[in-house]
């Protein structure tokens, strides 16, 4: 399956923002030249995708991602044991209230920086060469937030409030491109990833279906912490864990809208992730 180059991929999302190579040039302060090679198609260096992704307010992460390249090690999530407790972070922030969605994200803000011990190993990446663009939303999913298969499925099914309720093994197949990206389901992928649907639709060549999602401030506060965490280590993130499984049992059934996390595989278990340094 052929890939476009990145250069094309940019290109169409300056055309969807109706900007042009001069504006992007001075933003990004780098040379027009520079940029009309890569439009033509040279595949872009690392230098010149650092500097592209705050111009274009995308992360620098999923910048690379866009151009089929894997993240730098210092780009890339701190621990990839943390993984584990980031699909129960999901599942308990999403059933808060706004304050205490608020209240989680100043808790991840005032963790401190801890080191980095070991060369960042996600759980899959997908060559967009080899699979198409669904590999490029992938990565952006396993690679940058930190997220196994299930930790995929769950924040997919939450953050749609159960429209895009798949199962690993689908999710595993955009992926490596045996399963086509839907319109309905790049819209609700554009929501985790916390990118605006129409720049995402722009990069893959997908259309969005008729209409857009219902507003969905719960969604879009977690798709925000999910970035958020991916700085921190599994003891840090096990912490926030806990913090919100105790916010979220404080909660009177009836003010948990999420109807779908009361029944079947994801109905939420009363005890918190086991800390990692038990």
């Amino acid at each position: 399956m052929e890939f476009p180059p990145f250069g094309a991929l940019l290109g169409r999302l300056l055309d969807h923002r109706q900007s042009d190579i001069g504006s992007l040039s001075q933003a990004a302060g780098v040379s027009e030249a520079e940029l009309r090679d890569v439009i033509g198609g040279l595949r872009p260096g690392p230098e010149l995708l650092r500097a592209l992704a705050p111009a274009l307010e995308l992360h620098a992460a999923d910048l690379f991602a866009t151009a089929g390249q894997k993240v730098p090690d210092d780009l890339a999530p701190l621990d990839a044991s943390a993984m584990q407790y980031v699909r129960h972070l999901v599942e308990y922030a999403l059933c808060l209230p706004a304050g205490q969605r608020a209240e989680l994200q100043r808790l991840v803000r005032e963790l401190p920086q801890e080191p980095r011990r070991r060369p960042y190993a996600p759980w899959k990446w997908f060559d967009p060469h080899k699979a198409g663009v669904g590999a490029l939303v992938a990565n952006m999913l396993y690679a940058n937030r930190n997220l196994d298969y299930q930790g995929v499925v769950r924040a997919l099914a939450g953050c749609s409030n159960g429209r895009m309720y798949v199962s690993p093994s689908t999710v595993g197949m955009i992926g490596a491109g045996r399963i086509e990206l839907s319109p309905e389901r790049l819209a609700d992928l554009s929501t985790v990833i916390d990118m605006p649907a129409g720049d995402l639709s722009a990069i893959t060549g997908i259309p969005l279906p008729e209409g857009s999602p219902p507003e969905d401030p719960a969604a879009a506060d977690v798709a925000a912490l999910l970035w958020e965490v991916r700085r921190l280590s599994a003891g840090q993130v096990w912490r926030v864990c806990v913090r919100a499984e105790e916010m979220r049992y404080a909660l009177p059934a009836d003010a948990i809208d999420r109807e779908f996390y009361k029944r079947g595989a994801f109905r939420i278990s009363r005890y918190p992730p086991v800390n990692p340094d038990s």
